[in-house]
């Protein structure tokens, strides 16, 4: 067994970012930039009102005064042969372009406008660059927009637009498939003799894949025989990420092991020094794609896909933060644990507070929907009092 912090190590010098292609800006969200996008030009591209009001010279109102009103710019109005000379004033609105020989704006509730005398009173000192964004005060042309690695939301599809991006750069979507196997499996609408149970695990990580933001194929079960287990096992393989479930420990029908290395997958751990889960295995394929195999168990099932299955998708996807962060909270219950492995206890969270969730271990699915985070004890822990500070990971 190795360390939980080993554990990713290593399967971070494994994963790639998969191949850039290009997306319609419609079809960019949710998707990660992979690479840089520079502004076309200045942001904004000429000086502009910031307000309601009129564009003067800041030399002609050391004091109050009243002015010529000889044009108006409004937003989207091209000012060309509009010019503000000495004793001028002219009207603008909100982000109109300041006309040539204006330095100042005015808002409008700080002038009284005589329309049929052509004139404004003006009840204001204003000071050169007054109410004006000027031309690249944002950004400057050929400047970064938006880097490597960043997730497009709504936000930076209006970036995009904004500079003129419409094809996209962005990492391909993992594919992803999910694999059940064991003779005991069921599907989830048939009536289980005593000896069997029904499929929740591939329910489940097919959910956990869809809630992280992309789309599996249920592989469907295979059966503790080497041929279709080996068939199935080849099929999912052709994915970028294979999830696989049971069939991992070191038991006389945990055959995928031995059948994942026939074909061709290099192991990069088998063992993590962590509870639930300890029998993780996690390989990489010829073709670089990523194999985790998840003990049967749901819980260690559910576990092993939230520290590490959802990373494996993120880091493919080009998200360069990928590792889950955990939150601090306080625990409002003592929970008591035999020492030797980092174990990942079940919790309700609300606000800063934690309380432990009551389980009957791995197997326990049922307990999963009472609760929604889990709480970390460290590897050496014997106990965690109640009051103690541990790390948390929300679900």
């Amino acid at each position: 067994m190795i360390p939980v912090d080993e554990a990713r190590e290593r399967l971070a010098a494994a994963l790639r970012p998969l191949p850039v292609e290009s997306v319609s800006l419609q079809d960019a969200l949710g998707r990660v930039l992979a690479e840089p996008v520079v502004a076309d030009r200045d942001f904004p591209p000429t000086d502009r009102s910031a307000m309601d009001g009129f564009a003067v010279r800041s030399v002609d109102l050391p004091s109050p005064g009243t002015l010529r009103v000889v044009a108006e710019v409004a937003a989207g109005t091209d000012p060309a042969g509009v010019a503000v000379g000495a004793g001028d004033a002219c009207r603008v609105f909100t982000g109109a372009v300041i006309p040539h020989g204006a330095d100042a704006v005015v808002m409008v509730e700080r002038c009284e406008e005589d329309r049929k005398a052509g004139t404004v009173r003006v009840d204001d000192r204003p000071s050169a660059g007054q109410h004006i964004r000027h031309g690249g005060q944002d950004l400057a042309a050929g400047e970064t927009v938006l880097s490597p690695g960043a997730r497009i939301r709504p936000a930076e599809i209006a970036a995009l637009a904004s500079v003129g991006c419409v094809d996209v750069p962005v990492h391909r979507v993992p594919t992803v498939s999910v694999l059940s196997t064991g003779d005991e499996i069921v599907t989830p609408d048939r009536e289980p003799a005593p000896h069997q149970v029904r499929n929740s695990n591939a329910a489940m990580l097919v959910a956990q894949v869809r809630e992280a933001g992309y789309a599996a194929i249920d592989l469907g079960h295979a059966p503790d025989r080497p041929d279709e287990l080996r068939q199935k096992l080849a099929l999912g393989l052709e994915s970028d990420l294979l999830l696989v479930t049971g069939g991992v420990s070191v038991g006389d029908y945990d055959l995928v092991p031995d059948t994942l290395a026939e074909l061709g997958v290099e192991t990069l751990f088998h063992g993590i020094a962590m509870k639930p889960g300890k029998p993780i295995l996690a390989g990489r394929t010829r073709a670089g794609g990523v194999v985790l195999g998840l003990p049967g168990n749901p819980l260690s099932v559910f576990v092993g896909f939230k520290l590490f299955g959802e990373s494996v998708l993120k880091a493919m996807s080009g998200i360069e933060d990928y590792w889950p962060r955990p939150r601090f909270v306080t625990l409002t219950g003592a929970i008591r644990r035999r020492p030797g492995r980092e174990t990942y206890h079940l919790a309700t969270i609300e606000g800063d507070e934690a309380t432990p969730v009551s389980s009957t271990g791995s197997g326990d699915v049922l307990s999963l929907a009472r609760g929604n985070a889990l709480v970390v004890t460290e590897a050496d822990a014997s106990e965690a009092p109640a009051g103690a500070t541990l790390r948390a990971f929300p679900f």
